[in-house]
């Protein structure tokens, strides 16, 4: 993996060709998550895309030398010659960290941004949305939030729930995309209360345009499961898997509600590491076509 290192100035500058490949952004706060630069780092191997790292610098952390370096210090430690795509290091010293991400995001036309614990919360964020929010509309990008991790290092498999959500076409991609960065089987998985034959043909169209999503280098299977209690199920399957994709839910409509309760107990009682996605529009984010 290439490996390059640049002011905000002169990245901002650059120019870009018009089939340059997927961008993937991660922003470093406060301090960083070394699950979440791992996961944006296979994520952008398995699409063959280009990584941003973004080292955002306030006048806290410029006093700290470790902190000061965490971006180079991560590139320098999981960059090696099995590694195909190139990785691009900015370190920025701001007063305003996300809005310096956002600025990026939207000039660089960032595919997806990977965001972790260390986002910075915002006033408010209850009724006007959270960080993940606030990106995603402003720079007009899909974004992903490790929202809870508990996983142990390295990942070698990934659960992604399949539903007919805004979001959950953007869980496959990414799902996918994982598991060919990091060399790990996906499981696409439903819960259905009754496998009854109409629920089984609907189910098998939803595996089909979920598969339609992803090449063939995906290693892939899926499984439809008849279960009473859905986040229940998810939680149960999630501890035999590193990683669980769930697309954020919405927040109109009585089906959109029930959603959330299921993305929030999931979030909250897995015990593995969530992935929530959600999709700025119809496309975005996805493998390289061609």
């Amino acid at each position: 993996m290439a490996h390059a290192e640049t002011s905000l100035k002169e990245f901002l500058e650059r120019s870009e060709t018009p089939d340059a490949p997927p961008r993937i952004l991660y922003p470093i706060f406060s301090s960083h998550d070394s699950f979440t630069f791992e996961t944006a780092l296979n994520i952008a191997e398995g699409v063959g895309g280009k990584l941003i790292v973004l080292d955002l610098l306030t006048d806290d952390s410029l006093q700290s030398a470790e902190i000061t370096h965490v971006g180079r210090k991560l590139l320098q430690a999981n960059l090696d010659e099995n590694h195909t795509a190139d990785a691009h290091l900015i370190v920025e010293e701001t007063s305003s960290p996300l809005k310096t991400a956002i600025k990026v995001a939207q000039q660089r036309d960032i595919q997806l941004v990977v965001l972790d614990e260390h986002t910075p919360d915002l006033f408010g964020e209850g009724l006007r949305g959270d960080a993940a929010d606030r990106m995603r509309k402003k720079a007009s990008c899909d974004v992903l939030s490790v929202t809870y991790s508990r996983a142990g290092p390295g990942i070698a498999s990934v659960l992604v729930p399949v539903a007919e959500g805004k979001h959950s076409g953007l869980g496959v991609i990414v799902g996918g995309a994982l598991g060919v960065g990091a060399d790990a089987p996906v499981d696409l998985f439903h819960v259905s209360e009754e496998k009854t034959d109409a629920e089984v043909s609907r189910v098998s169209d939803l595996f089909e345009r979920a598969r339609d999503r992803l090449p063939e280098s995906v290693e892939l299977d899926t499984w439809h499961l008849e279960a009473p209690d859905v986040a229940e199920a998810i939680i149960n399957e999630s501890a035999h898997y590193d990683v669980t994709l769930i697309g954020k839910p919405s927040q109109s409509g009585l089906r959109e509600f029930v959603t959330g309760s299921i993305t929030a107990a999931v979030t909250k009682e897995s015990e593995n590491a969530v992935l929530t996605v959600q999709r700025n529009g119809d496309s975005g984010f996805s493998f390289e076509q061609g």
